[in-house]
């Protein structure tokens, strides 16, 4: 089999062993429409993965995830997202904006959007949706918001090393840290569990 076939069908392979994972992404896209990039969209699905471990003991998208510079991602989420747009099911457009610099106007590429172009394959369970629905509300596309209502995932994820694979972990009888803020200076005050 020659190199290009051999890219092909794993591409193809890659695709056609996650509706789980297409499922997710598609949803995600449909809640937050023209608000994800690659990075943030790749965060909503770890947190949601590993939010849903920490209460089931198993993920939605049933794939691991590997610590890529900028952000935890899903194993073949590269192939998956090729997969997608060649099929017209999402559709990638660059974010360009305009900024002045002296009396020129510039224009500065920002990243790139993901837009979902058609609906999701019924795969997720309700549970399943309700976490993505969740996580799609708590974090509404803007990241700095991660490590206020995740920091335990954030910081398993910061702590593994660059291209490693990160481990959830489950805690006792589903419960999980919460954190309660002091009203000044948004400081941690307390670490609870519930």
């Amino acid at each position: 089999m020659s190199d290009p076939e051999h890219k092909k069908q794993h591409i193809e392979t890659a695709y056609n062993s996650s509706p789980r994972l297409r499922a997710c992404i598609l949803q995600f896209l449909r809640r937050l429409p023209g608000k994800l990039n690659r990075i943030s969209l790749c965060k909503h699905l770890y947190y949601m993965d590993g939010h849903f471990f920490q209460k089931f003991g198993r993920t939605i998208t049933e794939f691991p995830y590997l610590h890529i510079e900028g952000s935890p991602q899903p194993v073949f989420f590269n192939e998956v997202i090729h997969s997608m747009v060649s099929r017209s099911e999402i559709e990638v457009t660059p974010q360009i904006e305009t900024e002045v610099h002296g009396d020129r106007p510039h224009m500065v590429l920002r990243g790139l959007i993901f837009r979902s172009l058609v609906g999701s394959e019924p795969v997720l369970h309700r549970d399943e949706l309700k976490m993505i629905k969740s996580i799609a509300a708590t974090l509404s596309g803007d990241m700095s918001l991660e490590t206020r209502h995740f920091p335990n995932l954030y910081q398993l994820y910061a702590g593994t090393g660059l291209f490693e694979e990160i481990s959830f972990m489950q805690f006792p009888d589903g419960r999980r840290p919460h954190l309660s803020w002091k009203s000044w200076g948004n400081r941690i005050f307390k670490l609870k569990w519930q």
